[in-house]
């Protein structure tokens, strides 16, 4: 009979190794599935595979990162693969040669663009015609689901002069959504990062989102595929499964996911309000019709109504008569023969502060030999009038003359 004082009279080392072969055992009766994939869906695919973990016994082991720091891992180690876009899946399964059949690939959830704005949208963005005005400062990713996305958007009507006026905007090309993050983070001059919606969701305390309109949204989907390797592994199928039931769906909507074929984020059409003023008389000459003062009353006529500035946008294009009124002090002094400054550039500046866009005419500029140094640093300088109402005109602005 084998006697209990005896067991504990056993040899420490025999002791450890029978824990240790015990905790072996344990560990590998735990079967392992290797999913590899691109950043954008990485949060939701880590939070749907932790669920199915805890459920199945199964150590679902997610990778998210730019494909090229994964891909020959995976060609030897992946279950599944799931990429961010279409394009993005024919290119793994191209790279991966043969390891993935096409008819293998099955869809998962859809992400529209969106626009990320620093918080409180202190430049009132409220749709991609808003990233075309000038001095606007926009980032994109030119990689990843990304690649090609701000010329899809900005092309959506065949407007050649859109795709021209978003792409002088652009001051950062990123290669990927990491580096793209970091800059947004780093570089707090850029205005807005045109992107997908998840990425507010993966870090919502940077920044605010804007929706895009359905003239210019693109969707691009989440799918995965199983490699030849996974058809061996058993959960690999289940995975999908359950990647595809309503229990993930909530989990993705919970990151900006789109779950259902027919939702939209676009939504109604917003309230913006935008204006372009052309304003060529000179206040405070006789018989002016009072363009600055038009142009103020409009202002206040809208806060009468309820209208927050952040719903507002107008552009107020100065030439002719009104362009002195422009003009820095001593430059105002010198063309009026007065000695107490622009009397008007009070009422610019509570302009600007309201949120209006203030612009001069370079060609006025030109023809009075005025230098940028003598005109107000918050007004902003355009190629011309014309050109310029025209311009804004093709965003949706509404003309307003003298």
């Amino acid at each position: 009979m084998f006697d209990f004082s005896t067991r504990i009279r056993l040899p420490l080392f025999l002791v450890a190794l029978f824990v240790a072969a015990i905790g072996v055992t344990s560990i590998s009766a735990q079967e392992i599935l290797h999913v590899y994939g691109s950043e954008g869906p990485y949060p939701a695919m880590r939070e749907a595979a932790t669920v199915f973990s805890d459920r199945s016994n199964v150590d679902v082991q997610v990778v998210g990162k730019p494909t090229e720091k994964w891909l020959d891992e995976a060609r030897t180690e992946a279950d599944l693969v799931y990429s961010s876009a279409e394009f993005m899946m024919v290119n793994i399964i191209q790279s991966m040669a043969g390891a993935i059949e096409g008819s293998s690939v099955t869809p998962l959830y859809w992400r529209p663009a969106a626009i990320l704005v620093r918080p409180g949208n202190p430049k009132h963005i409220y749709d991609l015609p808003d990233l075309l005005r000038p001095s606007v400062k926009v980032m994109v990713v030119n990689g990843s689901g990304q690649t090609g996305l701000w010329e899809d958007m900005a092309g959506r009507r065949g407007n050649f002069r859109t795709v021209r006026a978003l792409r002088d905007n652009i001051v950062l090309f990123a290669a990927n959504s990491t580096e793209a993050r970091r800059m947004w983070l780093a570089e707090k001059d850029i205005d807005a990062w045109l992107t997908w919606n998840i990425w507010y969701k993966a870090d919502p305390n940077h920044s605010m989102v804007v929706p895009v309109s359905e003239d210019y949204v693109i969707y691009r989907q989440c799918s995965i595929a199983v490699t030849e390797q996974g058809w061996q592994n058993p959960h690999a199928g289940k995975f999908v499964a359950f990647l595809k039931s309503p229990e993930a769906g909530e989990i993705f909507a919970k990151w900006g996911w789109i779950t259902t074929s027919t939702e939209s984020s676009a939504g109604p059409p917003r309230s913006v309000i935008r204006l372009v003023c052309d304003v060529q008389d000179d206040d405070l000459k006789p018989g002016s019709a009072g363009g600055l003062k038009h142009l103020r009353q409009i202002v206040r006529d809208y806060e009468s109504m309820g209208i927050p500035p952040s719903e507002l946008n107008i552009s107020a294009v100065f030439h002719g008569g009104a362009a002195p009124l422009m003009l820095r002090d001593e430059a105002y002094n010198t063309l009026m023969k007065r000695v107490d400054g622009n009397p008007a550039k009070s009422a610019i500046l509570d302009l600007v502060e309201r949120g209006v866009s203030i612009e001069l005419c370079a060609r006025t500029m030109k023809r009075n030999g005025w230098a940028r140094d003598n005109i107000l640093p918050e007004v902003k300088i355009v190629s011309g009038v014309c050109a310029r109402v025209v311009e804004l005109e093709h965003q949706g602005y509404v003309y307003m003359g003298p």
